[in-house]
């Protein structure tokens, strides 16, 4: 019999690959009924929610997946008031902030900007950042069944409106990016009855920023890293090259969620063991899940070159021969798989983040110029300069997750013998 106990990773599970194939219908949705140009500015768009979802993370998410389990039963209730307001105000300064960066974005290339797209992204930033915060609650106290049922309404109301735009012959970047905002606020309606205003204790801030001001400026560089690639394609190669790596890293999309469920689902616990001094626990999960995991893109890259020919068409006329691009992100994500992984070892107190901190302004001594360097010649060597900085990470990454590994295994050892 299921249990809630077993339901909870079964959900989570379940959560990621709704969301996996919700974004792959949103990008076959432009790939059948769009043009290239506006598959290019949805993409180019996408991009900035995803760091405000980062910067969400590093201030809020992650410092409350860090301190709330570790946390006792008088601390937490001022530990999740802070988050909630914390989660606000970002909510909206994003959306103000996005928009005029958006228009300036605009004014600086000549790329054309309609109200219907600003008015869309700004509101995406919003709604963005509100399921994210249902989410991180929901997996910070195990609760996946709720994560899963926030994103199931989340993506029903999204597909919903995308198949009134194309039935409209209405399918724009604009109006997907509105109805990402709508969509995104809708599973926090149930929670308004229970809200109890906006507070941030000071205390809790101190935990929050003890952790969040490494990992701030961190997801910041990485987002230049590894996402802000399609604004140096778009400069370099067009609108156009743009939609080709997007179309070509949609056959990866479900490596990244699965890695983004791992986090959700894992990072807690991982916070919980080293609390308690099981680094064995934390070894444990590691060899495994890079086991399971690179097993597993071993049979996709595998899939991919014997059926390539076959799955293509499904892109429809105009994306053709994009198969070395494919495999470049294969390579990505193989290289990301292992980064994040261990990477979950560092997220376990301040020192780590201010590691991870470092890390990231390394690789992107190596990425700017790389992509300002490279870019004009195809889109493959965009994705390469992404491939050379994950590598760079992942090396580093590693050798400090094995120091914090050495030196727990020592304290757990004098602990004993005294």
């Amino acid at each position: 019999m299921l249990t809630p106990k077993r339901l909870n990773p079964l959900a989570a599970v379940a959560d990621q690959a709704w969301l996996s194939l919700l974004n792959f219908a949103i990008s076959l949705a432009f790939i059948w009924g769009a043009s290239k140009s506006e598959y290019g500015y949805y993409l180019l768009l996408v991009a900035p929610l995803m760091l405000a979802q980062s910067i969400q993370n590093a201030i809020v998410n992650s410092p409350l997946a860090t301190f709330l389990p570790a946390a006792d039963r008088l601390a937490r209730p001022a530990l999740k008031r802070t988050a909630v307001s914390l989660h606000v105000y970002l909510a909206f300064a994003g959306a103000a902030l996005g928009g005029l960066g958006l228009f300036a974005y605009a004014y600086w290339t000549d790329l054309k900007i309609e109200a219907v797209l600003l008015t869309g992204f700004s509101l995406a930033v919003v709604g963005t950042i509100a399921r994210e915060a249902q989410r991180s609650f929901a997996y910070v106290q195990g609760q996946g069944m709720r994560a899963l049922a926030g994103d199931l309404v989340y993506g029903i109301a999204l597909l919903a409106g995308i198949a009134w735009a194309i039935l409209g012959d209405r399918l724009t970047a604009g109006i997907v990016l509105l109805m990402t905002g709508l969509a995104g606020m809708l599973p926090l309606l149930t929670k308004w009855p229970a809200f109890q205003g906006l507070r941030i204790h000071a205390e809790s801030m101190r935990q929050f920023w003890s952790c969040g001001r490494w990992a701030l400026p961190s997801v910041v560089v990485t987002w230049v890293n590894l996402s802000a690639y399609p604004y140096f394609a778009e400069r370099a190669l067009g609108l156009a090259a743009v939609a080709d790596i997007g179309a070509s890293r949609l056959f990866l999309m479900p490596v990244g969620l699965a890695m983004t469920a791992w986090s959700n689902w894992y990072r807690p616990r991982i916070s919980a063991w080293r609390a308690a001094g099981d680094v064995n626990a934390i070894k444990r999960l590691t060899y495994v899940s890079l086991l399971i995991g690179w097993g597993g893109l071993t049979l996709v890259a595998i899939f991919i070159g014997l059926a390539y020919a076959q799955i293509e068409p499904l892109l429809g006329a105009q994306y053709t021969g994009l198969r070395p691009l494919v495999l470049m992100w294969l390579l990505f994500f193989a290289l990301g798989l292992a980064r994040n992984v261990y990477m979950a070892t560092l997220m376990t107190d301040a020192h780590g983040y201010r590691i991870l901190h470092h890390i990231t302004w390394l690789a992107l001594a190596l990425s700017i110029p790389g992509f300002v360097l490279l870019s004009a010649n195809g889109a493959v060597w965009v994705v390469g300069v992404l491939c050379a900085v994950e590598l760079i990470q992942l090396l580093l990454i590693r050798i400090k997750a094995k120091e914090y590994w050495r030196k727990a295994a020592t304290a757990a050892d004098a602990s004993c013998s005294s």
